[in-house]
């Protein structure tokens, strides 16, 4: 067994040479065309209304929180929470029934504030047209009518 087969050597060599050709012309193709992986999307935060101003019963509760990786609609119609949307009620009598939505945007990683009608929606004293979207910060203020006066957090409520 000192000596070298030509013959066994040469078909390895065809049988190596047409593995890589075949894994080349079938599986690259489909490789390079596969969708990149999917980027994580970032996770919502908890976050928190905090009622500056308002109603009596606004000023005794003070804190809302808001859904994370949902939509919270603040309004002036009492409703139960769904499985995607929790709803915050003011007594106030300017708020309307939906008055306005906060969600959170998993692309930007940030949430979102939408007024949904022609009820006054202040964000930072600047107001919000209807069906326009504005990425809150930590400290944004939002007015709703002429009463509720809310300011956006992401450090919440103190334990006591």
């Amino acid at each position: 067994m000192d000596s070298s087969n030509p013959m066994l050597w040469l078909a390895w060599t065809s049988f190596g040479g047409f593995f890589a050709w075949l894994l080349w012309t079938r599986y690259l193709p489909a490789v390079r065309e596969a969708p990149p992986p999917p980027k994580e999307i970032a996770a919502a935060p908890a976050a928190w209304l905090f009622c500056e101003e308002g109603t009596a019963l606004d000023r005794r509760v003070q804190w809302f929180a808001l859904r994370p990786g949902g939509e919270t609609v603040i309004g002036g119609r009492p409703r139960a929470a769904t499985t995607e949307t929790s709803f915050v009620y003011l007594s106030a009598e300017d708020v309307r029934e939906d008055h306005l939505s906060i969600r959170f945007n998993p692309e930007a990683g940030r949430y979102e504030a939408e007024s949904l009608g022609p009820g006054a929606v202040l964000h930072n004293n600047e107001p919000l047209p209807p069906a326009e979207r504005t990425q809150l910060a930590d400290g944004d203020t939002i007015d709703l009518g002429r009463i509720s006066r809310f300011r956006f957090t992401l450090t919440g409520p103190e334990a006591p």
